[in-house]
């Protein structure tokens, strides 16, 4: 009888937690490097949970790719994410079709489902990519990773 008792209240439990990660919004910080081929890159996308800051593991993420400029002009094919080794992280390769700022579309779905966009200028030099003000979805502060600084408008 304890036993079934327990049982029940970790069963809550987990639900719980599970219920409160379906319904929290996802916070992405992504990073794109220049890959061997041209106009090809290689992004790192990590997800956490807006309020928790946990990472969000077993998602499906679908990377699509616009020009807020010139939308719809340009036909870069949605790409899945794969996972990564560390827990929330995800890699995806992008070819896009020219240098400039582009509109990135994440589509998560999985323990929970959101939209992130976040917007990037893939610039002319070799690493030069800048995340730029604009972003809906993923609100926050600076961070700077390396070749690629990246500013969330607040």
């Amino acid at each position: 009888m304890r036993i079934s008792i327990a049982a029940a209240a970790l069963s809550v439990t987990l639900m719980a937690n599970a219920a409160a990660l379906a319904g929290e919004r996802v916070a992405a910080d992504v990073s794109c490097t220049p890959a061997a081929e041209d106009l090809t890159y290689d992004c790192m996308i990590m997800l956490k949970g807006k309020k928790s800051g946990d990472p969000v593991e077993g998602a499906e993420v679908v990377v699509k790719a616009d020009m807020p400029s010139m939308p719809l002009a340009h036909n870069v094919r949605p790409v899945k994410a794969a996972p990564a080794a560390m827990p929330g992280h995800y890699t995806a390769t992008l070819q896009l079709e020219m240098l400039g700022e582009w509109a990135l579309t994440l589509d998560v779905s999985g323990p929970t489902r959101d939209r992130v966009v976040k917007k990037l200028d893939f610039g002319a030099g070799a690493g030069e990519m800048e995340h730029t003000h604009g972003d809906t979805e993923d609100h926050g502060g600076e961070m700077d990773h390396g070749d690629m600084k990246m500013e969330d408008s607040q």
